[in-house]
């Protein structure tokens, strides 16, 4: 009698279970070499943001503006309606292979040239996604972050905050040791990007602010360019924000996480609050359970940096390189890079770096 030869359903077993743990130990190293993928095309991005930074300087003797605030009254009114004016990332458009949604901007720099911005260049009464605030760039995402949608609807009606579409970035313009909202007593100008224009100092209480502030030049970073930090990425999840000060019935956040960052903003106003980050705290900060249900807790989060990517985040210097700063840097050194001119002592055996 012929006997068969083949696997008995022991060997059978034993075979899947190797071949279980052999994907089981592979399947990390994957995600790993993905992840380095990302952070390295993040890195790549971020280092064209500093260089666009550079040749902007080299063209116009100084910066971009990091948020110009330009005031609307109403006809037959004494009050400020609204504010309006251009972000920087909107500035370094030609300099960064978007010269297509440049050419799309109204530069005429009134409040109908920001509204007509905000719509369909073929009917300006019409919100969508033809306007030239809703084009998306993709030197401005990075592919850890977790944005729903790259280009978003905000219909928050009130001064200060644009209705339409708007295009979205993983990136945030360093504003120096406090940013957040325009109106913000503590609002500072000591990094390399702020308000500028008529109404850079919003109100009077504002001691760290003047109106009709001027761009940095390089010769303005005092500290040494490769101790001033330029950009640095956001990360746009944060299911206990969405939680406790989104969805809070009062809305201390006017939008979910994943709608702060139109790099397209055309309000001065709150626009701070989608392009400036500050070392007003630590790198990854998220809000923490404890927070307390306010807008004190959404201007906290809304001025971090942070990111997708394991243990720190990209961030460009002004000398055009670009480091990955771990969440655990010394926060004293972290707040000293983020300054331009304050003279501090850069130390970098104080902490992980």
């Amino acid at each position: 009698m012929v006997q068969r030869k083949g696997f008995t359903l022991v060997e059978l077993l034993v075979v899947i279970a190797i071949i279980g743990v052999l994907v089981g130990l592979l399947l990390p190293a994957v995600q790993s070499a993905r992840e380095a993928a990302r952070r390295m095309s993040c890195q790549n991005n971020i280092r064209q943001l500093a260089l666009a930074s550079h040749n902007f300087e080299s063209t116009h003797n100084h910066f971009p503006p990091g948020l110009t605030t330009y005031t609307y009254t109403r006809p037959r009114s004494t009050r400020v309606s609204d504010w309006y004016g251009e972000t920087v990332f909107v500035h370094l458009l030609p300099y960064i292979e978007g010269n297509n949604i440049h050419d799309m901007w109204d530069w005429s720099g009134t409040y109908q040239a920001a509204l007509n911005n905000t719509t369909d260049p073929a009917n300006t009464r019409l919100r969508n996604r033809n306007a030239a605030t809703a084009q998306p760039m993709s030197t401005y995402l990075c592919p850890s972050d977790l944005l729903n949608e790259t280009v978003i609807e905000l219909d928050y009606q009130l001064a200060g905050y644009p209705l339409g579409f708007f295009a979205m970035t993983s990136y945030l313009a360093n504003c120096g040791t406090h940013s957040t909202y325009f109106r913000d007593a503590d609002m500072q100008n000591n990094g390399v990007f702020f308000m500028t224009g008529e109404d850079s100092q919003p109100e009077t209480y504002q001691h760290n602010l003047t109106d009709g502030e001027q761009p940095a030049t390089f010769s303005s970073l005092r500290d040494g360019t490769s101790n001033t930090l330029l950009f640095g990425e956001r990360f746009h999840y944060d299911p206990i924000f969405d939680e406790k000060l989104y969805n809070h019935p009062a809305k201390y956040s006017r939008y979910p996480i994943n709608k702060w960052g139109a790099w397209t903003w055309t309000g001065g106003g709150n626009g701070t609050t989608h392009v400036f980050g500050s070392s007003r705290v630590p790198i990854n900060y998220s809000t923490p359970v404890s927070a307390p249900v306010g807008y004190a807790s959404v201007n906290l989060r809304m001025s971090a940096f942070g990111s997708g990517h394991p243990g720190g985040a990209n961030f460009a210097f002004a000398d055009g390189s670009t480091r990955y700063l771990s969440e655990t840097v010394n926060f004293a050194l972290f707040q000293a890079l983020s300054t331009k001119a304050e003279g501090e002592l850069i130390d970098y055996s104080n902490g992980a770096y």
